[in-house]
């Protein structure tokens, strides 16, 4: 099964990247800014682009179209997605507010918040983008052949929300040792096995789940890139002039990203979809 040698290879580079990394980190020059742990996931990122892209063909991850890309409307089905995703985190952040656990706050001046607002903007793109084509693109397309459609939706909604549980993993500081790789993949996994991290994780599920039915339901990806680029845009841009009170925890969720895991998340993913699937032609 194609499924089972996609996840074997990502599982592959993965250890890949527990090894490659001191070494990296050994060549890199003085003066480095990254720490380990950043290197170590851009080492891991680098590895599984290149890994997919020469087993694209006999993993048969999908044309443009089958993923959902080649769209001659695909300008307006971003528009759609980003549309409902910023009114369903407005909404969720609304009622945050209301509760008082989101305050106004300007963290830094004018120029530094409008240059950090212009790499917050990119970034949420740039992730958005990313991910959806990894997830909702080649996993949903390649797990739905296998599998069925409803196999696909709940495992890639699952395997989304242990990748991001994983990357909150702790960092350890210190010197970088040949098995400094193999301790930060350790410590990536320790989260899921945490109490504290389940309603994060069965938030993200939550995520997951909305932007692979939006996928399949729309037949574009780019509707799922809206809403994920709109919910990441919110999270980055928004810290620069809201502050997230941790309590009550019920309500905003447990850690970053902030309201995932809370019953705010839910709120968020519910007008969405409500918004997205009530509009569909």
């Amino acid at each position: 099964m194609r499924t089972l040698r996609l996840l074997g290879l990502v599982v592959a580079v993965w250890l890949l990247a527990a090894v490659v990394s001191p070494w990296v980190a050994g060549l890199a020059a003085a003066g480095w800014r990254l720490t380990f742990a950043r290197l170590y996931d851009r080492v891991f990122e680098l590895l599984l682009v290149a890994a997919v892209v020469i087993a694209w063909r006999r993993l048969d991850l999908g044309s443009a179209r089958e993923l959902g890309l080649a769209r001659p409307r695909w300008a307006a089905e971003v528009r759609r997605g980003l549309g409902a995703g910023l009114a369903g985190v407005g909404a969720a952040l609304l009622v945050c507010m209301l509760a008082g656990a989101v305050v106004p706050e300007l963290r830094f001046a004018a120029v530094k918040t409008l240059r950090k607002a212009l790499l917050g903007l990119a970034a949420a793109i740039a992730i958005g983008t990313a991910e959806e084509l990894l997830f909702r693109g080649v996993l949903l397309h390649r797990m739905a052949r296998d599998l069925g459609r409803m196999a696909a939706v709940i495992l890639t909604a699952l395997v989304y929300a242990a990748v991001h549980a994983v990357r909150t993993g702790a960092s350890r500081g210190g010197a970088v040792t040949i098995w400094s790789g193999l301790e930060r993949s350790a410590a990536l996994v320790t989260p899921l096995l945490e109490r504290d991290a389940l309603p994060g994780i069965v938030g993200l599920v939550g995520l997951g789940v909305l932007l692979a039915v939006a996928r399949l339901r729309t037949g574009s990806l780019w509707v799922s890139i809206g809403i994920h680029t709109a919910w990441v845009a919110v999270f980055r841009v928004g810290r620069l002039f809201l502050a997230i009170q941790r309590e009550p925890a019920w309500l905003v969720g447990p850690g970053w990203p902030p309201l995932i895991g809370g019953a705010a998340g839910w709120v968020a993913i519910v007008i969405t979809s409500a918004l997205l699937f009530s509009r569909r032609r």
